[in-house]
């Protein structure tokens, strides 16, 4: 089962992967072009470019800033406005996040700038499915790898994610490769391996903090499986995995910013720590959020799972749970190695994001995901060959029908993507739509249909509420009114309003709003009313929990 790619059959199914990765980048790379700049990209750029350009990493306080700093190399060759600033070190990332985007609007820089942005994250996305193959293939042979990566692929929301410049893309490549890399030194046991876990397990702690939790799982199975050995031996392996990684985090810094040098003594880098204390308090703060109809405050655990169940297709999610479920058939050692290297980072991973009180998208959860899309690939692959082979009358038949089962759902899946194509952020699983009624925020609106917006708004001089990212306001919409400083009494006329701000950022003041229905919506994301009159309050003082669903003529009406 652990061959080495050499025939025409080991080699197709990684040579289908690559095709199916080029269409995916294909899709991706329009999408990077057609969507604007959503929420948190802006502050990623600038903040890259300030450690790339002036070694200062200070300015966003979310470290590590690897995934920033490699996202912006192209960006330096469309020749980007930096706002100029004597002082780079103290800077407000949000203050100067809206700065930056000013000055690629009034240069005209914006869609290039942030097309740029986003051509190393879309690259990583493929990497993870090529590292997920890997993985699959380590466990049950070149068709369970390539399982792995198209159970990853065939995802909207990995494409809708995967084409914008963030952390979460990152952070699950970062751990697909401390899972890789575990997965052959618990086979080898050799110290080549180990050193190679070690740069992976570099790699994932600067990419996200929550690499650090990946890389204690790592670390803790490579002592565990080395007691035996005696405890001396055992400490001494796991630390010089640790040192290797730790030499990794010091680098990064270093050449971003070579003044920390005096510095390094220290266990880490002291702007990593820095930002190990804000994510602390910035993650652990509860913010507004909606599902289904359900508006809170603070966290959810079944937020994830219904999540999931929104925003994956249900074709690949039926096959992760086959998949998963199908794990107990493969042989034993590979169900050992799997459980360690792969369901164990996975499960930690899943653990400390249901515990999170920040309910603001399914990304967070992508790094899981990914390890259980790998994990998927091999047990589909075990649970059709024990199928073939078990006592019955046909085995033959009954693998091949279980062949073609899941042939029949990937390609559903894989549907899913080419349809959800131009607008992949926005994608909702059936009977979940229109979306807007049913997330919010990363989910579905992230504010990514800017462009679209100011293109709708040019000649009806509309009043607009749009959620997206700080330096935008509603004078860079020609002709828009801002609907957040009018209360209903003052609006008739052409309306444009983001999901995100109706649903959750802005759920209080425009809770008057969802009591009325939309006309029409942009890109999925931006509610359109039309109203004759400035529309009266409705009797029931208390405004609706979702957003009304379209109306069926050209005017909003009360529902």
């Amino acid at each position: 089962m652990n061959r080495t790619p050499r025939t025409w059959a080991d080699r197709f199914p990684l040579i289908l992967l690559a095709v199916l990765a080029a269409g995916f980048l294909a899709l991706g790379a329009a999408e990077a072009w057609a969507d604007s700049p959503t929420f948190d990209e802006p502050v990623y750029i600038s903040a890259g470019l300030a450690a790339v350009l002036h070694h200062d990493v200070t300015i966003n306080e979310e470290h590590p800033p690897l995934a920033k700093a490699l996202a912006v190399l192209p960006v330096l060759l469309t020749h980007p406005v930096v706002p100029a600033n004597g002082r780079w070190s103290g800077n407000d990332e949000y203050a100067y996040g809206a700065r930056f985007v000013a000055a690629q609007l009034a240069a005209g820089t914006l869609r290039r700038v942030t097309f740029a942005s986003r051509l190393v994250p879309l690259a990583e996305t493929a990497a993870v499915a090529f590292v997920l193959y890997a993985i699959g293939a380590q466990l049950a042979g070149p068709v369970a790898g390539a399982l792995g990566g198209v159970l990853w692929l065939a995802s909207p929301t990995v494409l809708g994610l995967g084409h914008l410049d963030g952390t979460d893309i990152p952070s699950a490549l970062g751990v697909a490769l401390v899972s890789w890399t575990l997965l052959r030194w618990l086979r080898s046991r050799d110290t080549r391996a180990l050193a190679w876990l070690g740069l992976a397990m570099g790699v994932a702690a600067s990419t996200q903090v929550t690499g650090l939790l990946v890389v204690a799982v790592a670390l803790v199975a490579v002592a565990a499986t080395e007691w035996r050995s005696g405890p001396a031996r055992a400490l001494a392996r796991a630390g010089l995995a640790a040192v290797i990684g730790w030499a990794v985090v010091w680098a990064v810094y270093l050449a971003l910013d070579p003044g920390l040098v005096r510095q390094l003594p220290l266990l880490m880098p002291p702007p990593y720590l820095s930002g190990v204390r804000y994510l602390a308090s910035h993650d652990a703060s509860g913010s507004v959020a909606y599902i289904d109809g359900i508006a809170y405050t603070g966290g959810r655990w079944w937020y994830w799972p219904l999540s999931l169940v929104i925003k994956w297709p249900t074709a690949g999610l039926l096959l992760l749970v086959a998949g998963a479920l199908g794990c107990i058939w493969l042989p034993r050692d590979s169900r050992r190695r799997a459980g360690i290297a792969v369901g164990l980072p996975a499960a930690a991973l899943a653990a400390v994001t249901l515990a999170t009180p920040k309910d603001v998208g399914l990304r967070y959860l992508l790094p899981a995901l990914a390890l259980w899309a790998a994990a998927a690939g091999a047990g589909l692959v075990a649970a059709t060959s024990a199928l073939a082979g078990a006592r019955q009358k046909a085995p033959a038949a009954a693998g091949r029908a279980a062949r073609a089962a899941i042939a029949v759902l990937a390609v559903a899946a894989l549907a899913s993507v080419a349809a959800s194509f131009p607008a992949s952020i926005a994608w909702t699983a059936w009977p979940f739509r229109p979306g807007y009624t049913a997330v919010t925020d990363s989910n579905l609106d992230w504010g990514q249909s800017l462009y679209a917006l100011r293109t709708w708004s040019a000649s009806r001089d509309p009043w607009v509420a749009y959620f997206g990212p700080r330096g935008i306001t509603t004078a860079d919409i020609p002709g828009a009114r801002s609907l957040l400083d009018a209360g209903s009494a003052r609006v008739d006329g052409w309306v444009a309003v983001s999901a995100t701000a109706l649903n959750s950022a802005n759920r209080a003041s425009l809770g008057w709003l969802r009591a009325w229905c939309p006309v029409g919506i942009l890109e999925g994301t931006i509610l359109v009313y039309h109203f004759s009159r400035p529309p009266v309050p409705t009797s029931d003082p208390r405004p609706p929990s979702r957003p009304a669903p379209l109306c069926p003529g050209q005017w909003s009406s009360a529902r």
